[in-house]
């Protein structure tokens, strides 16, 4: 039973975190955003070197899924503001537990249509393109995380 109750307050605290998820921060709304070619490279916007073609294209599929995204997004910040009240206010388990899931739920059908997204995107672009895009990825969300030391164990293992 302890060990239930100190789970429930662990995820509790992570949930009241601002900024903070249940999937990983790569994750997050990152498809990526077109760039018109001859234009400065902006931050979060990889420079592809798109055709006029492939910068429309590409709009059309974010715009295709950005009232989906929106919406699943509110939805998603209001069920954790829900949990995170009733852990709170010392909802039961069960209460607790099922807010738990439509929270999981929620992440699942963002991460679906991001990945939905990035199918889209990915037949808009050439080999290259995806290739350099995938490049520019990695260097972005490897930014993101503590640099570790060499033979240093990662935390948490």
């Amino acid at each position: 039973m302890w060990k239930k109750n100190t789970s429930l307050w662990v995820l509790a605290a992570i949930l009241a975190i601002p900024g903070t998820s249940l999937i990983p921060a790569f994750a997050q709304d990152s498809s990526p955003s077109p760039v018109i070619p001859n234009r400065p490279n902006r931050p979060n916007r990889p420079n592809l070197n798109l055709t006029p073609e492939q910068a429309s294209r590409m709009q059309a599929v974010r715009e295709k899924y950005k009232g989906q995204m929106t919406q699943a997004r509110e939805q998603l910040k209001q069920a954790r503001t829900e949990l995170r009240q009733l852990m709170v206010n010392g909802a039961s388990e069960s209460q607790a537990r099922a807010k738990f899931q439509q929270v999981q739920q929620l992440e699942s059908k963002m991460s679906e249509l991001r990945f939905q997204t990035m199918l889209e995107i990915n037949a808009i672009l050439t080999p290259s393109q995806r290739q350099q895009l995938a490049s520019q990825m990695e260097q972005r969300t490897g930014r993101n995380r503590p640099q570790r030391l060499e033979g240093q164990p990662e935390q948490g293992m």
